[in-house]
């Protein structure tokens, strides 16, 4: 049996607001947005795959990146978790390179969220060899 190593955390770095690496995009705003914004990160309502040729009208951005670790092979590596809150706030995750990508870029041609004008996200699957994709296109 392998051993098991313990890790110590420094909790006050880890708790605190100054080393966060979430990128969100809400900024300001009472308890109201607070609250959205917490509930989109901790407990999001939907899932990107699940909306497949779909369009999210997207007006802000979390995002973060976690460790997922290979169920094949047990290599834990840094995966991007996007989360789309929409128009309605409701809010929509994806662990996807590929999401985060498209994010990136529409960030690079729209400017950076907050949208007032929420960007019409349509929602594509698209096959990289034997795998697949998230992505967006957005809708004219």
């Amino acid at each position: 049996m392998a051993e098991m190593e313990l890790v110590k955390m420094d909790a006050k770095r880890e708790l605190s607001a100054e080393t966060n690496d979430i990128f969100c995009s809400v900024q300001g705003g009472g308890r109201k947005e607070r609250a959205l914004v917490f509930n989109a990160m901790n407990n999001p309502t939907h899932k990107v795959g699940d909306c497949i040729n779909q369009v999210i009208n997207v007006k802000d951005v979390l995002a973060e990146f976690i460790e997922i670790e290979d169920e094949e092979t047990g290599e834990v590596r840094e995966c991007p978790r996007v989360v789309l809150i929409d128009d309605k706030g409701e809010s929509y995750q994806a662990v996807s390179t590929g999401i985060f990508n498209a994010v990136k870029k529409a960030i690079a041609t729209f400017g950076a969220p907050t949208w007032d004008e929420p960007l019409p996200c349509l929602i594509k699957q698209i096959s990289l060899g034997k795998n697949q994709m998230l992505t967006f296109d957005i809708k004219l």
